[in-house]
């Protein structure tokens, strides 16, 4: 389980990457400036407009947790899986920021999909475990 979620965890980092910086150009356009990847790292920490990644930085933070846990503390992939399920949902209880993203660049549905297809093998070996 720990390698599905591993490469769950890849293919939303590669997401997550390209969203950051859809956001990033629309601050940049917004107040006149390029910025740094400092500036970046900073802004998507503190800045109100990247708030609505954070739910997929702490996503790939948890999975990294567990992944990289030697320990094999017990973990819920369940959660995890019905989490990123919840984050990556095109409908109406998804942030308009995102929707909004997904409308202006179509190319983000190609690392969409990379995403949904790990999530897939993630579900699937779960229901191979309750069997």
């Amino acid at each position: 389980m720990k390698l599905l979620l591993a490469h769950l965890a890849t293919t939303l980092l590669k997401f997550h990457r390209e969203l950051l910086q859809y956001q990033a150009q629309l601050a940049s356009k917004e107040d006149h400036r390029e910025y740094t990847s400092y500036d970046l790292l900073k802004l998507s920490i503190s800045d109100p407009r990247f708030d609505w990644l954070r739910k997929y930085s702490d996503l790939i933070i948890q999975i990294d947790i567990i992944t990289d846990d030697k320990k094999n503390t017990p973990f819920d992939a369940a959660a995890i899986a019905v989490a990123v399920k919840k984050a990556i949902a095109i409908d109406q209880d998804q942030s308009p920021e995102f929707l909004r993203a997904l409308k202006t660049e179509s190319s983000f549905m190609v690392n969409l999909g990379l995403v949904r297809k790990a999530l897939i093998d993630v579900e699937k070996a779960l229901l191979a475990d309750e069997n």
